[in-house]
């Protein structure tokens, strides 16, 4: 039996008001990853997409923010200073934003507040984060893994990305955040 959500507590609602609560700039492109923070849920391919993003269009320096939400747990507590050296690496600490696990209506607040939900994991049994995300009304980007393929209707609710290349994530990324016309038509 596949899991799902509270559709009264995970609906969408104005990305405004979420934007405000959670301190975002309104005009801001913001790039969603919600999990436990360690190497199988693959959130440094969503840092390196950014960083590739940037690198491709520039311009977006200044209004990218990608909100990491998450606490590190197996695996991940052996180096929980990675994700932030990685982006101090790259040179793109200044537009991720570390947040760690809150309630369930913070949550709600998050997917509303993003422009996409990323989900790069490498192994997903069903994608909880893919359905709650939906549900708020904001489109995914998902690995094509496991239960992924059944929480994301690949062009209808989000998009699929075969592999773990960061570049191939960027284009699509990249894709979604010009033309949002397609996001909201994804959302609905």
């Amino acid at each position: 039996v596949n899991p799902g959500v509270d559709l009264d507590s995970f609906s969408p609602g104005p990305q405004s008001t979420a934007r405000q609560e959670l301190g975002l700039p309104l005009d801001a492109t913001v790039l969603l990853f919600v999990g436990r923070i360690q190497p199988l849920k693959a959130p440094d391919i969503l840092i390196r997409a950014a960083a590739e993003l940037i690198a491709m269009r520039p311009e977006l320096r200044s209004s990218l923010v990608v909100v990491i939400c998450g606490g590190a747990s197996g695996t991940g507590l052996e180096h929980p200073e990675s994700l932030s050296n990685l982006a101090a690496e790259l040179g793109i600490s200044d537009n991720i934003r570390f947040e760690p696990p809150g309630t369930r209506e913070k949550l709600v607040s998050w997917y509303r507040a993003a422009d996409l939900t990323v989900v790069p994991s490498y192994s997903e049994s069903f994608g909880l984060v893919a359905i709650e995300s939906q549900a708020c009304g904001t489109p995914v980007v998902a690995s094509a893994v496991g239960g992924l393929t059944t929480a994301v209707a690949d062009g209808v609710s989000g998009q699929l990305v075969h592999g773990h290349n960061p570049i191939a994530y960027s284009h699509v990324l990249n894709q979604l955040i010009m033309n949002p016309l397609h996001r909201d038509e994804l959302a609905a």
